[in-house]
């Protein structure tokens, strides 16, 4: 585990470019995980609708560790606003990709990104101040 934290704290700036990259990925991707929107005519079904919300969390439980031993001296708003940062941005990359489709109009409801955005900062930002106070 030790030798696993010096690997990871060696190749610091390759890490987080790639927590940026994957983030903003597996939030743009991802999103809506829940669709809020009643007019919405797209029926993932149960499975496939539990299986976005188990991969979003998990994705976002292990983004959170690796930010605990990256970001160690970072404070929990600054984890936060970095966390919502990337969300955010792969909502705005979700919005360009689909700019102009009628789907805009069925996903990018304030409920949909408001949740999206809380739900994914705030899993990741939970799981850095636990895996912190392991420490």
């Amino acid at each position: 585990m030790i030798e696993d934290r010096a690997k990871i704290k060696k190749h610091r700036k390759a890490i987080i470019i790639g927590i940026l990259i994957a983030s903003t990925l597996i939030s743009g991707g991802f999103f809506p995980i829940v669709n809020f929107n009643p007019d919405n005519p797209v029926n993932l079904g149960l499975i496939l609708r539990l299986m976005i919300i188990v991969m979003a969390f998990s994705y976002c439980k292990y983004i959170g560790s690796l930010e605990a031993i990256i970001f160690a001296n970072w404070s929990k708003i600054s984890i936060g606003v970095f966390n919502a940062t990337t969300v955010l941005c792969g909502l705005a990359f979700r919005y360009l990709l689909e700019f102009g489709e009628v789907s805009n109009t069925y996903n990018f409801t304030i409920l949909n990104v408001f949740f999206q955005v809380i739900t994914l900062t705030m899993i990741s930002t939970i799981v850095f101040v636990l895996e912190r106070k392991k420490k």
